[in-house]
């Protein structure tokens, strides 16, 4: 379901898209006839998806946050409806793909308070459609992401047309979000929740001194308007929250 649409320039559109457990963002670029995916959920948000990115110009590529099963493992289904389209990661989650790291499992502080709220915002467990058709990948317990039309980004490469990259690690290593500075539109993963209406800077850290390094990046971003987070709605950005 589309929650949220922003009209942006030179004929561009940014939708939000509520998936099962996380949200995806739609990028239409009608000036350059094509579309962009950000994150791509879970295998059974693919469906929807498909739907409505048939409706809408080419699929270009899919551009994650960062490499955790809402936002990765959709790709398993959604690469054979769309041939043409690659995946694009920053190249912090080369050995993740590889399989030659692994995810740590989240401990008793990141469940109570990231994990299990993230769920009560979204209403999502996780099915056996998500586990059977890949849903594990981007977890501590399956290695081995399928590699073809899979492409590494460095931290200074823009890779979504209207957007700056910002790289934001802390909660991953490899996490990095997308700024509009036309619009104020920051697409921030995970790196920032919005959990009861609030936004909140995550407290599942893989970095707790590279989340303090990101947040001193954004504190340092003018023109900041409006956080489009991996998990809960579109709302303004809270400069308190990022002072805190």
């Amino acid at each position: 379901m589309i929650a949220h649409t922003l009209p942006l320039n030179n004929g561009r559109t940014l939708h939000q898209y509520r998936g099962r457990a996380s949200n995806q963002y739609i990028l239409e670029d009608h000036g350059n006839a094509a579309t962009f995916l950000i994150d791509c959920g879970m295998p059974s948000d693919a469906p929807g998806l498909k739907r409505i990115l048939k409706g809408m110009p080419p699929l270009k590529h899919v551009v994650c946050t960062h490499f955790h099963v809402d936002h990765v493992s959709g790709w398993i289904e959604l690469k054979q409806h769309f041939p043409t389209a690659g995946l694009w990661l920053n190249e912090k989650a080369h050995p993740l793909v590889k399989g030659s790291e692994t995810i740590p499992l989240p401990g008793f502080k990141a469940w109570k308070e990231v994990l299990f709220p993230c769920m009560r915002e979204s209403g999502f467990l996780p099915g056996w459609t998500d586990i059977l058709k890949g849903g594990l990948y981007g977890t501590p317990f399956k290695k081995g992401f399928p590699e073809d039309r899979v492409h590494f980004f460095a931290d200074s490469d823009d890779v979504l047309p209207g957007f700056e990259t910002l790289p934001t690690p802390g909660h991953r290593s490899d996490h990095v979000a997308y700024f509009n500075p036309e619009k104020g539109a920051l697409i921030c993963g995970d790196f920032l929740l919005v959990i009861n209406n609030r936004m909140v800077p995550n407290s599942f850290l893989a970095s707790a001194k590279d989340q303090t390094a990101s947040l001193d990046t954004i504190r340092s971003t003018p023109g900041i308007l409006s956080i489009w987070p991996g998990h809960g709605g579109v709302r303004p950005f809270d400069y308190q929250a990022v002072n805190a």
